[in-house]
């Protein structure tokens, strides 16, 4: 349900009716999806309230919600402490966190239309949620695969990666609440070549290379055709995955414009959200400082199907 403060505003419905007249009349849809979108569904990596759900031992030693633990502050880890948080992550953000019923709706907005997103999500959401993975490219990678950490000649040679869902399975209940650390080292993953150990196959895994070239002859695909490029959630954590190849894709093309979805986060006032356009896309783009959930809500309300009253 959209928020009561912003579904009379008279700025939120300028901006989103333009986006929607863009969506309806455009023969080409490209979606960016950022930590944003899936903050916005209820993942938010700034939640204090579900980080202690789901990392309580973490929570209980005075930290606050994942971006807090991210690299530079586990760097003196041992391997068994930083095994057991990440799985804990993993498990959380990937198999119990439920299929988003935003993410949902998103897709019933476009899915007659010719789409394709691009998302530096991790979460495998567009995945749980129907997309058809064909027109998703997922360019940082998924938690779903480890590679060699040491980039063994075996396992470079043979492009192999290991799925951690049976790491996983194995290392959650070897988890010691105590101390937060896997019980047994000898469980953490490791390369079965070489015995370095086992790190997230971002970009480094068998199909990468060809998922990015679909991507990139669909934008390839887009010349000669009206373009509504939507851009959902993403701030400046990695910019040069989504947010400047769009603003230079926008800039470029003849007939596109740039709907900058994105707004501060509820967990962390002041941080802004970032929903400014460049000067240099004066008239072909349109900064939208609002919840990704409430431009999704409004866009999904004014279905056909779902003004007649009926379920989508």
């Amino acid at each position: 349900m959209i928020e009561k403060s912003i579904k009379n505003n008279e700025q939120f419905i300028q901006a989103v009716g333009e986006l929607k007249q863009w969506l309806d009349s455009s023969d080409k849809i490209l979606i960016g999806a950022g930590a944003g979108l899936s903050a916005a569904a209820g993942l938010s990596y700034l939640d204090e309230e579900l980080f202690k759900q789901f990392q309580p031992e973490m929570a209980a030693r005075g930290y606050h919600y994942p971006y807090e633990l991210f690299e530079r502050h586990k760097e003196n880890w041992p391997p068994a402490r930083e095994w057991a948080y990440n799985i804990r992550h993993i498990n959380y953000v990937r198999y119990v966190f439920p299929p988003s019923e935003l993410y949902k709706k998103l897709l019933t907005i476009v899915q007659s239309k010719d789409f394709f997103v691009v998302t530096s999500n991790c979460d495998r959401q567009f995945l749980r949620t129907g997309f058809p993975m064909q027109r998703v490219f997922e360019a940082q990678g998924s938690y779903d695969k480890l590679r060699c950490s040491a980039g063994c000649a075996e396992s470079v040679s043979t492009g192999e990666t290991w799925e951690i869902k049976p790491f996983i399975d194995r290392l959650l209940p070897l988890i010691d609440p105590e101390t937060f650390l896997v019980s047994d080292e000898s469980a953490l993953p490791s390369c079965p070549y070489c015995g370095a150990g086992l790190f997230a196959a971002v970009r480094s895994f068998a199909g990468y290379k060809e998922e990015q070239e679909r991507y990139v002859d669909w934008l390839m695909s887009t010349n000669d055709h009206k373009l509504c490029i939507l851009e959902l959630g993403i701030g400046f954590n990695t910019p040069v995955v989504i947010r400047w190849p769009f603003e230079r894709l926008t800039y470029a093309h003849d007939n596109a414009h740039l709907f900058r979805v994105n707004k501060e986060y509820k967990e962390w006032p002041g941080h802004g959200g970032f929903p400014m356009v460049p000067k240099e896309l004066s008239g072909k783009a349109t900064p939208m400082p609002y919840d990704a959930k409430d431009v999704i809500e409004w866009l999904h309300d004014e279905l056909p199907l779902a003004k007649e009253g009926n379920p989508l």
